[in-house]
């Protein structure tokens, strides 16, 4: 690799018991810092680790042995690192150094936040993955956004994002519409009229019901068990259907955080 590259290299270890931590499948995704936007990074032969196929897919990097190696340009001396490790646990490494070379971790807890950047530069049709998937044994009580960059656009289908999963692209949250900064929940508005389409948390979140009383519809929440690490649980983000509506690729796209709230079932989830 070049000299004229920085170098980060970083090993989790267990906080109580000091000892590294063993994965060789577990995915991280590399930040500038404090903004959601990829770090350009490569690997010790000067190849681009690619993180994100502009408006098709987010791409996560492997660790080995818990190790997270990667090059940076000699401008990058911070970034921000979202870890999901094979066991399930997330950790978001915030300000990291390429001085800081090892990591203390609480793998024995049973309450995690995963935290993934998007941005809105894929189209209305275009169902993204976001280079994670969940892993056996979490169980997602909630998922909220955090904009930090307004979408564009002026209507639902243009301004507005879903989180799934490949198997159901509706499953956490349903037109969340993007178009102010800050943070933005499923909070669906209830009226004489019947619960409000957008703004609806998805259905892996809760069931809907027809209800007897002039609200027309009611619905009742519940959380997502992951029990099985399969295919349709790859997450995804998506824009409403109702238009398609090609976004420029540019600097001012909109762009945020999604956070995926979610416990560890002490049974299912593997050790690391």
């Amino acid at each position: 690799m070049s000299q004229r590259a920085r170098e980060y290299f970083l090993q989790l270890v267990n906080t109580r018991t000091k000892k590294v931590i063993d994965d060789d499948s577990g995915d991280f995704q590399v930040y500038q810092p404090g903004t959601p936007v990829r770090q350009t990074i490569r690997s010790i032969a000067g190849a681009t680790l690619t993180q994100e196929v502009v408006g098709t897919s987010y791409i996560s990097r492997d660790m080995t042995n818990g190790q997270i190696h990667f090059f940076t340009n000699l401008s990058a001396s911070l970034v921000d690192i979202s870890v999901l490790t094979a066991g399930g646990r997330a950790y978001f490494l915030k300000g990291v150094t390429p001085s800081q070379h090892r990591v203390d971790v609480d793998p024995e807890k049973s309450e995690y936040i995963l935290t993934v950047a998007i941005d809105n530069k894929h189209s209305c049709t275009t169902i993204v993955p976001i280079g994670f998937r969940l892993r056996k044994g979490m169980i997602i009580s909630d998922v909220f956004v955090k904009v930090v960059t307004a979408f564009n656009g002026g209507v639902t289908a243009s301004n507005a994002q879903n989180v799934g999963r490949s198997g159901a692209r509706l499953g956490f949250l349903r037109r969340i519409v993007m178009t102010t900064v800050g943070y933005k929940q499923g909070t669906p508005l209830i009226s004489t009229t019947g619960l409000a389409y957008n703004q609806r948390i998805g259905t892996d979140l809760v069931t809907f019901a027809t209800s007897t009383t002039s609200l027309g519809v009611t619905y009742i929440r519940k959380v997502y068990f992951a029990q099985t690490a399969v295919v349709s649980n790859n997450l995804t983000i998506s824009r409403p259907t109702a238009m398609t509506l090609s976004i420029s690729v540019t600097a001012a796209a909109g762009k945020g955080y999604v956070f995926f709230v979610y416990r560890l079932s002490p049974l299912e989830a593997n050790e690391n």
